[in-house]
């Protein structure tokens, strides 16, 4: 990987690599977190956790499993590690960084739908629902938008 000279990066390429690895740190804490709770869930601490914890993602409450919710967090993490080591690549000027970015979205957004296609058709009515939806529809609208900026973004216009 090559990378390029620091004066070559525009200001929005910079900015745009550390919103990246924000949003990326932010990922891997909010899969991690959960997945290591359920994890300890499932090995013997339900006792410890009830199933209307903060570990189960509320899932319990939605009519889906704790397994589920740990494979989600899983992914969670993995797009999160995605975006930081994007976003990484973004402020090091490596020419994998659009290969990278384009990984996490096309990875976002099919775990993201999938997500909220399954709060959509599969969990049960309530508040809890409707939160979930809205969440969801902000975690596809990244992946999304981030996709529409690489699009309209041509590196070699502004030498980045």
């Amino acid at each position: 990987m090559e990378e390029r000279p620091e004066s070559r990066r525009g200001k929005g390429v910079v900015l745009a690599g550390w919103a990246l690895v924000v949003a990326g740190v932010i990922g891997v804490i909010g899969g991690v977190v959960p997945f290591s709770l359920n994890a300890f869930r499932i090995l013997g601490g339900e006792k410890t956790w009830s199933s209307s914890s903060l570990a189960g993602h509320g899932v319990e409450a939605l009519g889906l499993s704790v397994e589920w919710a740990m494979l989600s967090s899983a992914i969670g993490a993995y797009l999160g590690a995605l975006l930081l080591a994007s976003g990484r690549a973004w402020l090091k000027g490596l020419d994998a960084a659009r290969l990278l970015t384009w990984i996490y979205v096309a990875g976002g957004v099919t775990v993201n739908a999938t997500d909220l296609a399954i709060f959509l058709f599969h969990a049960e009515t309530g508040p809890l629902r409707v939160q979930m939806i809205l969440l969801d529809g902000i975690a596809l609208a990244f992946p999304v938008a981030v996709g529409i900026l690489l699009l309209v973004y041509r590196p070699g216009a502004e030498g980045a």
